[in-house]
């Protein structure tokens, strides 16, 4: 989880997913506080704390990190860019990932909704056309509109 209020941002907590081995196809992780029930077959990794683990400002993001290989899965910044964040497996990357995630779609400290990959689960390298709104909330269930 990145912080983006310095330049470079830095990390600020980070979960261990290695226990969960790997996502199969179709499949969903839900990152959540250790009482948070998902459905059947969902993936979870908990939070450190009972509630607001995850920052919700200006230029906030995460990066999913293989940290043996050193090797970045994929990264977002949710509110404003991130354009250099240093990580703590020994490099420095941006979290844009193509075009910036449109100021309209940008998380929202006021209004309850979900920022969602839509289609469900497509990941174009493009955050502009990747992610949309929905006030639907879904974890562990497909991404709807």
């Amino acid at each position: 989880l990145v912080n983006g209020a310095n330049n470079p941002a830095t990390v600020y907590a980070t979960i261990n997913l290695a226990p969960l081995v790997s996502i199969d196809p179709g499949q969903y992780l839900v990152i959540a506080p250790a009482a948070y029930v998902v459905p059947n077959g969902v993936l979870k990794a908990n939070l450190p704390g009972s509630a607001d683990q995850i920052q919700q400002g200006p230029n906030d993001g995460l990066v999913i990190a293989n940290t043996n290989t050193k090797v970045v899965i994929d990264a977002f910044c949710y509110e404003g860019p991130i354009t250099n964040a240093t990580l703590p497996i020994g490099m420095n990357i941006s979290l844009v990932e193509g075009v910036v995630l449109p100021a309209n779609i940008q998380d929202s400290q006021t209004v309850v909704r979900s920022l969602n990959r839509l289609p469900n689960g497509y990941d174009g390298n493009n955050a502009a056309t990747d992610w949309a709104i929905s006030a639907t909330l879904t974890p562990g269930l497909a991404n709807v509109p």
